[in-house]
């Protein structure tokens, strides 16, 4: 990436030091700035005024995510921490929502969790029989939770049945369960658990054998969750005092309702915020002008946030009362129409069939684009760019549904079509979100949701490898319609042996991404199986011991979106949640360092971009290329923001100009050197 040079020269005649977030213009005046200047790195952290940053999490509350919640409060501390070794004078607030938009609501939590259901029961993803099975993977007082044979493996071959450890009382959990403690501190070393562990159970071990049923062979081990210490009028936004009792709030009581399963995180996060909302007050309380916004989504299941104006064809109704809660009865122009007679319909709600495949809902658009889905005979098209996202060009030249190239995906639901394009678009949120700062570069999206795990190594790429599955079948591979698993396929025949091996090395970067979108692929066919509708729901994308997921395709879509202010990470990742929580802090950290440019450019190759360091006492400097990290790029050049503005004599804002934003983290004693030079392109200087 960066070209060495030789120590620099001509040091700059002055430093410029520039101002953050909180400061309304650079220090100094424009028409004072030289052709070079430079910036200690340290300076542009250190500002005098704080760096405001609003966290606001919104964590998934089904039961399946009582492991995760527990991971991520333990890892809170040095996400933080993470932070401040590059950030200093920060002022930080945190809240907490929930992925439930309609029991919740977009409320802050503040109300921890003080038990955990019997769902959140040790268990482990294994295919079994019978209870042999488990025994011989995990050793004795391991039972089956089996599924019949031809029901055992879904078409992504992820695996229905489960293992689960059947106890008498709590000692049997700690001794079964105490290296898990310790896994952290002995980096899976297995001298130093068994060391560890030699005196379980001991003070450390929290677990508690449960039985919510009569008999022994409906127990199971819980892990309760660590509120126990939690004050009990704690406030729902958290400032930098107050970050220590993060697990508090985040720690959200698990529910299996409907409310809890229909997963809405985006339209969660939008209630939560939107200043015009039900929760505006909240909003305004939280929302800081000139803070950066930072939306972190935690969720094992893809968004299923329902448009309000998308008719369920499945509820007729007469009243709001005859509709599910957080839907509306309204009279539908299109059906009463066709039947002849006013008809009215509930808007804003699916049936709970559909809840567990929202990876294949589609975006809903408008009345017209919704209606045409029945009689699958949409716009007119030439080619598939012709059609809007979700669609392609099909038999007679129509735009039909197809969802990661599933052409019949909405044929096997009845009406046709149903609830098929039932969601609110992505892009919707994405402009919704950026509309709550004057200054949309300062809002930064986060994910922590399900996605593949191309790395290896996986064997044979056609089965799901032991301990690292890759979740791609041989039926997807053979399936000509699923494009981009034929792509993977063709990719193995060519790459090195090293890239099967380890699709994450050097190199492999092609293949990675393949396997990735192919795992991506087979998981959506899995979903939308016609042939066993039951089964498939139960398809996953991801399982490690930190949980199993679906693919949070519309959360992954949406931090796309934001460009260089999106990161995705994968909730299922070998090392858990702590290393997504870091990459999630180099974000913020990158996002934050940046240099104001005081003067404008007429071209890119007007700008020389330095970064110097001291190694062994001497000067060292790298000469920064411009450009995407992708493209091997160090740096880019934003478009106009707030913060770096065209101060008058007043120190007042007269307009916006551009800041440089880098690719890779800084290291605090570096400097940063910007020269202007000619614009050779258009024979016009920069000064």
């Amino acid at each position: 990436m960066a070209e060495s040079l030789k120590t620099m020269t001509g040091r700059a005649s002055w430093i410029l030091v520039f101002a953050l977030a909180a400061l309304a213009c650079n220090a100094v005046p424009v028409h004072d700035v030289s052709k070079t200047f430079a910036i200690e790195v340290s300076e542009i952290s250190e500002s005098k005024a704080d760096i405001k940053l609003d966290f606001l999490w919104v964590i998934d509350n089904s039961a399946s995510m009582c492991q995760e919640q527990m991971a991520l409060s333990r890892s809170f501390k040095s996400f933080v921490d993470n932070l401040q070794k590059y950030l200093t004078n920060l002022d930080i607030r945190v809240a907490v929502t929930t992925t439930d938009a309609i029991g919740m609501a977009g409320r802050f939590a503040n109300d921890p969790a003080q038990q955990f259901p019997p769902a959140c029961f040790e268990s482990r993803v294994h295919p079994c029989l019978a209870n042999e099975d488990c025994v011989k993977a995990y050793g004795p007082g391991w039972e089956c939770k089996p599924y019949p044979a031809n029901q055992m493996y879904n078409r992504n071959r992820s695996v229905n049945s489960t293992c689960i450890f059947r106890c008498g009382d709590g000692t049997d959990c700690c001794e079964e369960f105490c290296q898990e403690d310790y896994e952290a501190e002995c980096h899976d070393k297995q001298s130093c658990l068994k060391e560890k562990c030699a005196d379980a159970p001991n003070e450390v071990c929290t677990f508690t054998c449960r039985t919510p049923g009569s008999g022994s062979s409906n127990s199971g081990c819980l892990r309760p969750p660590d509120t126990k210490d939690c004050p009990s009028n704690l406030d729902a936004v958290l400032t930098m005092k107050e970050l220590k009792w993060f697990k508090c709030n985040a720690t959200v009581e698990p529910e299996q309702s409907y409310q809890a399963n229909i997963e809405q995180g985006l339209r969660a996060a939008w209630l939560a915020l939107d200043p015009s909302g039900p929760n505006a007050e909240q909003a305004a309380g939280f929302v800081r002008p000139d803070a950066y916004l930072v939306i972190v989504f935690v969720t094992d299941e893809d968004d299923c946030s329902i448009d309000p104006d998308f008719a369920s064809p499945n509820y007729k109704c007469e009243t709001d009362a005859d509709c599910p809660k957080g839907s509306t009865c309204r009279t539908d122009v299109y059906f009463s129409k066709m039947m002849g007679q006013k008809i009215k319909l509930c808007y804003g709600a699916i049936k709970k069939d559909y809840y567990n495949v929202c990876s294949l809902l589609g975006d809903f658009k408008e009345a017209s684009h919704h209606n045409c889905a029945y009689d699958l005979s949409c716009k007119d098209c030439l080619t598939d760019e012709d059609c809007d996202y979700g669609w392609k060009c099909q038999q007679k030249m129509k735009c039909r549904p197809s969802i990661y190239s599933l052409s019949n995906i909405a044929s096997y639901q009845q009406p046709p079509g149903t609830p098929i394009f039932s969601l609110t678009p992505v892009p919707e949120f994405y402009s919704r979100f950026r509309s709550l700062k004057a200054d949309p570069a300062k809002v930064l999206i986060a994910t922590i949701v399900g996605d593949g795990i191309p790395k290896g190594p996986t064997g044979n790429p056609n089965i799901a490898d032991k301990d690292q599955p890759s979740l791609i079948s041989n039926a997807c591979l053979a399936d000509a319609k699923l494009q981009y698993c034929a792509r993977y396929k063709e990719l193995t025949e060519v790459v090195p042996a090293e890239c099967k091996k380890n699709p994450a090395g050097d190199g492999c970067e092609e293949f990675s991404e393949a396997k990735n979108e192919c795992i991506r692929e087979c998981y959506i066919a899995s979903k939308g199986d016609a042939q066993n509708p039951t089964v498939a729901k139960n398809s996953y994308v991801c399982e490690s011991p930190f949980g199993k997921a679906d693919f949070g395709a519309r959360y992954v879509r949406l931090a796309e979106m934001f460009g260089p202010n999106g990161v995705v990470e994968n909730l299922c990742a070998e090392q858990g949640i702590a290393p997504a929580l870091e990459n999630i802090a180099e974000l913020v950290v990158k996002r934050v360092t940046k240099v104001c440019l005081p003067l404008e450019s007429k071209h890119q190759d007007a700008i020389v971009v330095t970064k110097s360091t001291v190694v062994d006492g001497e000067v060292v400097s790298d000469l920064l290329i411009y450009g995407t990290a992708e493209e091997g790029g160090d740096y880019l050049i934003e478009f106009p923001t707030q913060e770096c503005c065209f101060p008058d004599n007043n120190g007042n804002c007269t307009g916006t100009q551009r800041a440089i934003i880098f690719n890779d983290l800084l290291e605090p004693t570096a400097t940063i050197e910007i020269r202007y030079e000619a614009d050779f392109d258009s024979g016009v200087t920069a000064l």
